[in-house]
């Protein structure tokens, strides 16, 4: 038969160098990867998120410079000098005769 030898355990310093649990460190592994995985993920919605908000900011300037040209054209088409100018050569109005003039009390 052969005969086993059981070696000794080394110490060094105090501490025993021997074979580290595995389960431990397969846990402290796995956590760190789900970590890292979670910074990675959070870092991609940020920048999502951002481009969101730029893509946003861009329509909102595009809405309030087209609010600019709207109020812009609707002062230009209230112009009294405009409607007056319309009512004499497209309608053929004109302004009234004293005669047509009814004063109402």
């Amino acid at each position: 038969m052969a005969e086993t030898t059981v070696k000794a355990i080394p110490y060094l310093g105090g501490f025993s160098l021997r074979r580290p649990h595995l389960l431990p460190v397969l846990v402290f592994i796995a956590v760190l990867f789900a970590l890292s995985l979670f910074f990675v993920w959070s870092r991609i919605q940020v920048i999502n998120l951002e481009y969101n908000i730029s893509s946003l900011e861009e329509q909102l300037r595009t809405a309030q410079h087209q609010s600019r040209q709207l109020r812009l054209e609707a002062a230009s088409l209230r112009s009294p000098a405009r409607i007056e100018k319309i009512a004499r050569q497209e309608l053929g109005l004109q302004l009234p005769t004293p005669e047509q003039i009814v004063t109402v009390k």
